[in-house]
């Protein structure tokens, strides 16, 4: 899966699905989800998951996302059962990784009881995200893609505000007693086509630098970079990694100990709904969540 954490800008460019295929993308994807954000956000998610593999050739997950797609609008117009996070067990896993998944699951289920009714979007994406950390896992060979559908899955669980698992080369449980936590999100702002940090910025950063998570080998710095619609899709995607990466740098500079997860997602989740072409200080943003 090339460059999994900016696909949601241009996984509509892609090749929807070869005849090697099973599965009618565009007719799958065309279809109306009948009054229930959850299913209409999974079904987008898992669309956008099996044009990516199709626009691979890889048609055994193009099946499968697109016929999780399927099940997400017929759990909303006819009453079907919703699709879960799949199963350990339906994927040849490297068995250094099944603990960390089965962990990640585990809290992606309990996330995902409140989270489906209260945070629909992140809710559906953390699901997509985990069943693509699960398919990139067992094929297994590309770092990169097993990478970025873990830190999506991470990013999405801090939009839902629940514990998340540790990776397994981090994986220690947490003293007697001590929760794992996340607090956040905290907002950067950036000036128009910038991704120059300001002093508001800078003071934030600082402040969130010195916070006990930051300085903790267990901890998280999670950020997700974005950018308002004044520009094309393109460009917005590029200053909105710029700008998360100028984030992670002042983090970086202040030695903190925490590992940074980093996304980005140019004008495609704006804090604001605006007009294509309009300016709007708020949608110019990094998010920041801690966690531990």
């Amino acid at each position: 899966m090339r460059s999994l954490i900016k696909f949601a800008a241009v996984a509509v460019l892609l090749p929807i699905v070869s005849a090697c295929a099973v599965v009618d993308l565009d007719e799958i994807g065309g279809m109306e989800v009948q009054n229930w954000e959850f299913a209409q956000d999974l079904h987008k998610e898992y669309i956008m998951l099996a044009r990516t593999e199709a626009a691979e050739q890889d048609y055994d997950d193009t099946d499968y996302f697109g016929n999780k797609a399927l099940g997400a609008v017929e759990a909303a117009n006819e009453g079907a059962s919703v699709p879960e996070p799949q199963e350990l067990s339906e994927r040849d896993l490297p068995d250094d990784q099944v603990d960390t998944l089965m962990n990640a699951r585990e809290v992606l289920m309990e996330a995902l009881m409140d989270g489906r009714r209260t945070k629909p979007a992140a809710a559906a994406r953390a699901q997509a995200m985990f069943d693509c950390w699960m398919q990139e896992q067992e094929e297994n060979f590309q770092p990169d893609d097993i990478a970025a559908c873990r830190t999506g899955f991470f990013t999405a669980m801090s939009e839902l505000s629940v514990t998340e698992p540790m990776p397994e080369e981090a994986a220690a449980p947490a003293p007697a007693g001590e929760a794992v936590k996340t607090v956040g999100p905290f907002t950067v702002y950036f000036g128009f086509n910038s991704a120059a940090l300001d002093s508001a910025a800078n003071a934030l950063i600082t402040n969130l630098a010195s916070h006990k998570f930051a300085n903790d080998e267990l901890g998280y710095v999670i950020l997700s970079g974005h950018a308002d619609r004044s520009g094309n899709t393109a460009y917005n995607e590029m200053l909105s990694d710029k700008r998360v990466m100028a984030v992670a740098d002042a983090f970086m500079a202040k030695g903190i100990k925490a590992r940074i997860l980093s996304t980005f997602y140019g004008e495609d989740r704006p804090a604001r709904a605006t007009d294509d072409g309009m300016r709007e200080p708020k949608n110019r943003r990094v998010e920041i969540s801690l966690s531990r």
